[in-house]
């Protein structure tokens, strides 16, 4: 299977290259900083989110709609919940139907983010694809509390703070009809495939099969979709 392609072959995006905006410290790339233009650009992409982020009432919903949709790459019919943080939308690409709870934080400079129809993120919800990818297939569940974040921090030098070293670029696929509890961690480099599902407070940290049930830190199998007796349950 590709990256990038659910299992039921309807989605199919290409990685993006991740040399470009890197430099190498020992057996890691690592990508650098934003330049002078990029921060203005975002510092105004910032300010013109905040004006319409916390306006109340569907009335909020609507005017949110109607004056972000053009920031993105794609975006359909988005219901984007009071209080959502938004950066780098210029990378992101949200289908129809895409619900994001109150108070996110969705990220993806210098990265891709692919939302696929009926995502629903719950509150409080983290998705930082930045400086990596992440895509979450049609009908995914995303519970309170839950980070996903497609890179991590290089830390190969020992002379050099780790909040200097840029990051490690990383990508996440989650395929369509997945729930995903409330409060767990995604970790870059992991597939979760179609009609998984991730108990509450899991740490994944590997791929997970489809329609398996894991949880617990890390996460680990507990049990098969359709079986009978299957119960969410904390691991052993």
């Amino acid at each position: 299977m590709a990256e990038g392609t659910s299992s039921s072959g309807e989605h199919d995006h290409q990685t993006l290259p991740m040399s470009l905006g890197t430099h190498k410290h020992g057996d890691e790339h690592c990508h650098s900083g934003p330049g002078v233009c990029a921060r203005i650009a975002a510092a105004l992409e910032e300010l013109w989110i905040f004006l319409f982020a916390w306006l109340p009432t569907p009335l909020g919903i609507a005017l949110r709609l109607l004056a972000w949709r053009w920031l993105f790459t794609h975006c359909g019919t988005v219901r984007f919940g009071t209080g959502v943080s938004l950066a780098g939308c210029r990378r992101m690409h949200l289908g129809n139907g895409v619900r994001l709870g109150r108070g996110c934080i969705v990220t993806a400079t210098g990265g891709e983010l692919v939302l696929h129809d009926n995502v629903a993120l719950s509150p409080n919800v983290h998705v930082g694809a930045d400086s990596g990818r992440i895509e979450i297939g049609a009908q995914t569940a995303v519970g309170p509390g839950t980070v996903i974040r497609a890179a991590n921090h290089c830390i190969a030098r020992q002379d050099v703070p780790i909040m200097q070293q840029g990051h490690v670029p990383g990508q996440i696929v989650i395929e369509d009809d997945v729930w995903i509890g409330a409060n767990c961690v995604i970790t870059p480099d992991v597939r979760i495939g179609r009609g998984a599902v991730v108990g509450a407070g899991a740490v994944v940290t590997r791929n997970v099969a489809p329609f398996s049930i894991v949880a617990g830190v890390p996460a680990k199998l507990i049990g098969m979709r359709g079986q009978a007796g299957t119960l969410l349950r904390p691991a052993k």
